[in-house]
């Protein structure tokens, strides 16, 4: 099993996906323990840091079916490491963990180094959306897919819309419509 990623099979899923062991993992039959710190919510803030690098160096020499799992029902700490996971698939059972928060959306939702399919994903759960902070980011973030930040450029408030109008970290297709919906909201509907 490999650490890394590697390159995507020909229908575009990761190769990690057709794993047997991650197979086992995501349908539920699977036989891995994990440590009891990186499942339970930690209580001393003061220890979470310590523990953090050595937490670090073990999800590294973790196989990808143990990173899923982990992924799937790891506390905060856990999930914030494994965010950042070279492996998609690892990305993504981050975000189907129950206990992951709309504090952690946003902090994904900004990351600019996210596939874009991970975006779409957090764009696709209407609570996380609601919040305004984690739609202006999905907005702002240039690997969001065009369609969905498209999509989520109404609900933007007219100070961040001038702002996007003017980004040019933003695709230049956003950044027109952002200057067309100014237009037409400061004209009354014409223009548009």
């Amino acid at each position: 099993m490999s650490v890394g990623a590697g390159p995507t099979d020909p229908r575009g899923r990761d190769p990690e996906a057709n794993d047997p062991e991650v197979a086992a993992v995501l349908e539920g039959r699977d036989q891995i323990q994990l440590d009891d710190d990186m499942v339970a919510e930690a209580t001393v803030a003061a220890t979470a840091t310590a523990r953090h690098e050595s937490l670090l160096v073990r999800v590294r020499k973790m196989p990808v079916a143990m990173r899923v799992k982990l992924a799937l029902s790891g506390n905060k700490e856990a999930r914030q490491v494994l965010a950042h996971d070279s492996v998609k698939l690892v990305q993504s059972c981050v975000l189907r963990n129950p206990r992951f928060t709309l504090e952690e959306a946003l902090v994904m939702s900004k990351n600019r180094s996210l596939a874009g399919e991970l975006l779409r994903t957090i764009a696709d759960q209407r609570d996380w959306v609601r919040n305004y902070s984690i739609r202006l980011a999905l907005v702002q973030n240039p690997k969001t897919p065009l369609q969905v930040a498209l999509g989520l450029l109404n609900g933007i408030q007219d100070r961040d819309m001038r702002i996007l109008a003017k980004s040019r970290n933003v695709p230049s297709v956003l950044q027109s419509q952002a200057k067309r919906n100014i237009l037409r909201r400061d004209g009354g509907g014409g223009g548009g």
